[in-house]
């Protein structure tokens, strides 16, 4: 079994990934769409959240608590997709990429943030 100490040390840090996301704001100077994919690095902020969790011992709370955070998830992506429809139905030649970077961060993010309210 892998070193649990070693593996949480280097995955508490991993959440300063999330400052490459600033690089997206280079699409407001480039014009660049592919530069709105580097706002998908905010998603790495959630790690700041989820490092603090103890999963040393995933107990029964724990499980209950990822469960009801996965639902609640299911439910928010379910309300983005139908949005990014209805924009995509509305507005015809609208371009979906930052909506679609924008729901990807906010998914991700608001597992992490969902779960450790969830475990406090």
């Amino acid at each position: 079994m892998k070193d649990d100490k070693k593996t949480r040390r280097y995955s508490k840090w991993i959440g300063f990934l999330g400052f490459l996301g600033f690089r997206g704001f280079w699409y407001f100077k480039t014009h660049d769409v592919s530069e709105l994919y580097y706002f998908m690095y905010f998603a790495w902020f959630g790690h700041f959240l989820l490092s603090k969790i103890n999963v040393s011992i995933t107990d029964e709370m724990y499980l209950e608590n990822e469960k009801n955070a996965r639902a609640f998830i299911g439910i928010l992506a379910m309300f983005l997709i139908s949005i990014l429809t209805v924009l995509s139905v509305l507005i015809k030649d609208l371009n979906l990429k930052p909506f679609v970077v924008a729901a990807f961060v906010i998914l991700v993010l608001s597992y992490s943030i969902k779960l450790y309210s969830l475990e406090k």
